[in-house]
């Protein structure tokens, strides 16, 4: 949704960058301003507000609010080439291309343009492209980085070559917790909890947590799985964590040699539901249990991180979170622009985007 705001920062951010208000130019009183956009003074002071914070206007509480010196990245520095880049697991996946559709509308708006590109899970692919980047002089990345185990030197690595030759980075979805750059992602653990008291509302005791790694962002689903069985006055054993190791994203054909292990937790737990901790576990998982003969939800409840992807791709309907993956694309970017104009954009390390539950068809009431 647009709201009024929105719409009124985009129209004077415009202008300024248009040129239609050049630097040093007062600009109509607030007042002034609700009235010609048949809006409230408290509405076109918060668009101001965010203008002033991201370097595009400067305010005087005496003499008024003025034109910044900012134009566009690649204009108003003749060193910046107003490229800005982005490098995602794969463009190809709906929710990357989404979060690009974010990233590419924001920096539109500072006459930027998005330079976006798939690393394909691959580290070498990742640094031979952040290599590229360099070369054609890009103002900053908005990456999604590796994270599998031993890469931490790497990526460290990586940020500094891309800090030694003054772009900055802005990490997106994924994150380790002693990578020096700012990051955006969901609520991974407020969602987690969300969607395991539902089905601990439905009756369900005994709930297998389905994962695939040991990324933070799934650390932190287990833990806001763990604390939904806490308030509820339950036990979150670590049996309840069953990890199954995978090397590429997609992983239908690899999970299959996994399938006696995973039938074997089934009984073992007495698993009336699954929490599938991503998309790409949740389908190899539905593979699985079809295999087995387990209906969902006849036999067992299932529910799963990132549904819209999941249901797109199925045609089914499995109830789970959906991460608001436009809005971490576009906050990133907004917080990317920040850095560049050299501004502290929000003051935090970490933003957090809210996710939203989506009520599908996949869980029974257990009784």
């Amino acid at each position: 949704m647009t709201y009024a705001y929105e719409r009124i920062k985009a129209d004077i951010r415009s202008r300024v960058l248009s040129g239609t208000w050049g630097h040093g130019v007062k600009l109509p009183s607030s007042r002034d301003f609700a009235a010609y956009y048949s809006s409230s003074v408290n509405t076109v002071e918060k668009a101001i507000k965010e203008l002033v914070e991201e370097g595009l206007l400067s305010r005087d509480s005496r003499r008024g609010t003025y034109a910044g010196e900012f134009i566009a990245a690649g204009m108003s520095n003749p060193e910046r080439s107003g490229l800005i880049a982005a490098t995602v697991v794969g463009i190809e996946n709906p929710v990357w291309a989404s979060a690009l559709r974010g990233m590419d509308d924001e920096v539109h708006q500072y006459g930027c343009s998005l330079l976006s590109s798939s690393d394909d899970g691959s580290f070498e692919k990742l640094e031979t492209t952040i290599k590229g980047l360099i070369a054609k002089r890009v103002d900053g990345l908005i990456m999604c980085p590796i994270l599998e185990s031993g890469q931490q030197h790497a990526n460290a690595r990586l940020l500094r070559l891309l800090s030694d030759n003054g772009i900055h980075t802005v990490l997106l979805d994924r994150y380790a917790y002693d990578m020096d750059a700012p990051y955006v992602t969901s609520d991974n653990q407020i969602g987690a909890y969300k969607l395991t008291r539902l089905l601990l509302d439905h009756g369900h005791r005994s709930i297998m947590f389905v994962r695939n790694s040991h990324l933070p962002t799934l650390n932190e689903r287990w833990l806001g799985f763990k604390q939904a069985h806490i308030d509820t006055g339950l036990e979150a054993p670590s049996e309840l964590d069953v990890f199954i190791p995978m090397q590429i994203e997609d992983f239908k054909q690899g999970f299959e040699a996994h399938r006696p292990f995973f039938e074997q937790k089934l009984k073992q737990l007495q698993c009336s539901a699954v929490f599938c901790a991503n998309d790409q576990t949740a389908e190899a998982v539905m593979i699985c249990l079809e295999k087995l003969g387990y209906r969902i939800p006849q036999h067992i409840s299932l529910v799963s991180y990132d549904t819209a992807s999941l249901n797109y791709r199925l045609r089914c309907d499995v109830t789970g979170i959906n991460q608001p993956f436009y809005e971490m694309g576009r906050t990133a970017a907004k917080q990317l622009m920040g850095m560049i104009r050299g501004g502290q954009h929000h003051g935090v390390i970490g933003h957090l985007c809210q996710s939203t539950l989506h009520m599908g068809t996949s869980i029974k009431q257990y009784s």
